[in-house]
């Protein structure tokens, strides 16, 4: 290496030496630059003073229309179905007193009628005897045969004065015959149905011409003259209600009353809410359907010392919070009563600040600000 070399390699060590020594020491002499500190918002509530007031509030909840009766049209006789007063469809409508069926009862009326003949033989043989061992009743027994009609119910069956008079009269079967006759003039009024009242078909299974037979399911009936509203209400609503209100009913933009005609003694597990039924005369002003759906308004009730919040401030329940030396605090509540929107609440100290909205991801004893 040539003597050039060595000075110029020795005068890049040095260089190099001399640059570090001066990064060092304006390293060591630089400033520490600290960020700045910053106090942590805390969140911000919406409070009230707690207060405690009277409030008029009402009941108001949506029930769905049920009929009040629901039964199957059922024949007790056996024959040939034959038209009645309206048509056997489903949907179609009838009053009350209307013949729902007619079954073929030819037959049987002449039965009855051949039965009643026989009957008056009977009564025709044993009335000398009547004259002459029983005198005393005889003119009983003579009315009451002369008011046989043969297309008439029996009339009534003359007073048996004696007891030989009542043993005359059993062992000619004359008893027998007679209530024998008239429980045949009972099941003679099955062959005609009428309706029990003012309904409809909900549904039919048996068609006019058919062949019935004892328990034969003809159809499914209605009521529609009266209907009830099965209004679910909570447990806090139920002691305002009582049987006998009076309760509006509205149905887009109709309005109707009824009555309360019962409250349920037990509460449904799934929707833990009493049901009540309030009774609904059907008009030609405002008709009525099973399966509408209506808003019932029950009476007016007051609340005493109670305080009005929204429902968003109740958490768990029956739980809210409170500030209390600047941080949240849980407290539970007596409900007196819920509505759409707000719950009237008692239980909390007078003056305490309760929170009225709600929190997200709050929690006990976290800080937070009183919002102004």
């Amino acid at each position: 290496m040539s003597r050039q070399s060595i000075i110029t390699l020795i005068a890049i060590v040095l260089f190099g030496a001399i640059a570090l020594l001066a990064m060092n020491y304006f390293a060591s002499h630089k400033e520490e630059v600290k960020p700045p500190k910053t106090e942590k918002e805390l969140p911000e509530v919406k409070t009230e003073k707690v207060s405690y007031t009277h409030a008029k509030v009402d009941v108001e909840e949506t029930g769905r229309l049920m009929s009040t009766g629901r039964v199957d049209l059922i024949t007790e006789v056996s024959g040939r179905m034959l038209d009645g007063d309206v048509p056997m469809f489903t949907g179609q409508s009838f009053k009350k007193g209307d013949v729902l069926l007619r079954i073929f009862n030819e037959e049987a009326k002449l039965s009855l009628q051949a039965a009643k003949s026989r009957f008056l033989s009977s009564i025709a043989n044993v009335l000398p005897d009547l004259k002459y061992d029983y005198a005393d009743n005889y003119e009983n027994w003579l009315a009451f045969f002369n008011a046989i009609k043969i297309d008439s119910k029996l009339p009534k069956f003359p007073e048996v004065k004696s007891e030989n008079e009542k043993i005359y009269l059993a062992s000619k079967g004359i008893l027998n015959d007679y209530f024998s006759i008239q429980s045949t003039e009972i099941t003679l009024t099955k062959y005609t149905i009428y309706a029990p009242f003012d309904g409809a078909f909900a549904s039919v299974s048996l068609e006019v011409g058919s062949i019935a037979s004892p328990g034969s399911r003809v159809a499914k009936m209605i009521r529609t003259d009266i209907l009830e509203l099965q209004v679910p209400l909570n447990m806090q609503e139920v002691p305002f209600v009582k049987k006998g209100n009076t309760v509006k009913v509205e149905y887009q933009g109709m309005q109707t009353t009824g009555k309360v005609n019962r409250v349920s003694s037990f509460v449904d597990p799934g929707s833990q809410s009493v049901m009540v039924y309030v009774d609904l005369k059907n008009s030609g002003k405002f008709p009525l359907y099973e399966g509408m759906y209506m808003k019932a308004q029950f009476a007016e009730t007051e609340l005493e010392n109670v305080m009005e919040i929204p429902r968003s401030a109740l958490f768990n329940f029956d739980e809210v919070y409170v500030v209390i030396d600047g941080k949240l605090a849980k407290k539970r509540v007596q409900i007196a009563k819920t509505d759409e929107y707000s719950t009237y609440i008692s239980g909390l100290e007078l003056g305490m600040d309760l929170v009225v909205e709600s929190l997200i991801n709050a929690s006990d004893q976290m800080p937070v600000k009183i919002a102004q």
